[in-house]
């Protein structure tokens, strides 16, 4: 995060607003690296996937609320600082929305379709020791033989 001082709340105030732009840059990418990884963690770390997803969100929203602040979104939105510091601060609050939206696609795939990916998983390992038994028993009558 960065250390920025507080927005000023004057519309020449550029630099500060920068800061704001790439603050809610960084929350919105960090939102959805954060799902997509742990999705690509699969059905065996359900119970990690859930516990990584309550300490990020709890870190992300504190970050959240820190930019906000800093920004001044709930204070000088539609206060005459153009359009592009109010639509700044409407994706700002959009981005919550977006968080509990990923926190229910989260657990729903957790409650209903992992355990199914696990089985899947399963079911794959379960034929590959096969083969690889199947193999080792061949290659081992082949050495016999030799």
């Amino acid at each position: 995060m960065r250390t920025s001082a507080t927005f000023s709340g004057r519309v020449d105030d550029i630099d500060a607003l920068l800061d704001c732009q790439a603050d809610v840059e960084s929350l919105f990418d960090g939102l959805n690296r954060k799902l997509f990884d742990l999705q690509a963690l699969g059905a065996r770390y359900e119970i990690q996937q859930a516990e990584q997803w309550e300490a990020f969100s709890k870190s992300w929203l504190r970050h959240r609320r820190e930019v906000g602040a800093r920004c001044r979104f709930d204070e000088l939105k539609g206060h005459g600082l153009g359009a592009a510091y109010d639509h700044l601060a409407v994706v700002y609050d959009e981005l919550e929305e977006a968080q509990r939206a990923y926190a229910v696609l989260l657990y729903n795939y957790i409650d209903h379709h992992a355990s199914r990916v696990d089985d899947i998983r399963h079911a794959l390992e379960t034929s590959r020791k096969t083969f690889e038994l199947k193999r080792a028993a061949r290659d081992g009558g082949k050495a016999g033989r030799e």
